[in-house]
C-alpha cells in the first residue's frame, strides 16, 4: 500500500505527466530512513524496502550536498530494480547503481 499526500490545491496537477505526489511514509519507514549510519534492509516483497531506500538515498544526498567525497552504492539482485531506483532518486555524480553479479565480475 502506498499512501500519497495531496493537497486540494494540487488536484489540477494530477493530469501533468511530470507531476509526482509526495509519498507519505509510515512511522516505521520514516525511522528506517532517518536511522543514523549504514542500513541493511531485508524483507519480503511489498514490505516497502525500495520506498525506504529511495527516500534514504535522497535524504543522505541532501545532507551531503557540499561534501565532494560523498558517494553512494545501490546493489540489487536485478538490473530492473537497479534501474528503477536510479530513475526514482536520479542519477548524479558519485552514485553507482548495479547488480551484485555485475559488481563481482
Amino acid at each position: 500500500l502506498k499512501v500519497y499526500k495531496i493537497e486540494s490545491s494540487e488536484l489540477d496537477q494530477i493530469f501533468d505527466e511530470t507531476w509526482s505526489p509526495q509519498l507519505y511514509l509510515t512511522d516505521q519507514e520514516r525511522n528506517i530512513v532517518e536511522e543514523a549510519g549504514t542500513v541493511l534492509l531485508l524483507g519480503r516483497s511489498g514490505t516497502g524496502k525500495t520506498v525506504c531506500i529511495c527516500n534514504r538515498m535522497d535524504l543522505d544526498r541532501q545532507r551531503n550536498l557540499h561534501n565532494k567525497s560523498f558517494t553512494q552504492l545501490f546493489i540489487a539482485r536485478s538490473q530492473r530494480l537497479a534501474n528503477y531506483v536510479k530513475e526514482t532518486v536520479g542519477e548524479y555524480e558519485g552514485c553507482t547503481f548495479s547488480t551484485f553479479g555485475r559488481l563481482v565480475e
